[in-house]
């Protein structure tokens, strides 16, 4: 039997604006050893990098959405994961962190925005319900930037 993800909009948006708006912040606070000590716990060489990754999955969800709501037989493209976020980064190498955390903040309010708008339907279908909770809600707990720091 599968594992249906129950997730409401009040739970998303509370990520978006509690969570996800306040990274960037929480990340900058830290000092500059535990700056280092997180991004290679995350595998990543800049804050910037790590925000590639994160603006990539988010975009490409942003964009999967629609079509997940209008076609039931929707499924997400396979992709490799090793790959795609180092295409991800490769993407955004040549931006300063600052353009990074600027199309960082665009996406996040683009989510706020798509998940203020979506009909309750989508909270109970499986499919976006389950999509929403990964790229919202278990994606910052990969990336979280524990209470210790």
């Amino acid at each position: 039997m599968e594992h249906i993800m129950i997730i409401t909009r009040e739970q998303l948006l509370e990520s978006l604006h509690a969570d996800w708006c306040t990274f960037v912040q929480r990340y900058q606070r830290l000092s500059p050893e535990a700056r280092a000590t997180y991004l290679r716990q995350q595998g990543y060489a800049r804050f910037a990098d790590l925000l590639a990754h994160i603006i990539a999955w988010w975009q490409e969800s942003l964009m999967a959405m629609p079509t997940m709501m209008s076609n039931p037989a929707y499924t997400s493209p396979d992709h490799d994961v090793d790959q795609f976020n180092a295409q991800a980064v490769n993407r955004f190498r040549d931006l300063s962190e600052s353009a990074v955390i600027a199309i960082f903040e665009d996406l996040r309010q683009q989510w706020v925005d798509l998940v203020s708008g979506l009909p309750a339907e989508a909270f109970q279908n499986e499919k976006t319900a389950n999509r929403l909770h990964i790229e919202l809600i278990g994606h910052f707990d990969e990336h979280r930037l524990s209470a210790d720091w």
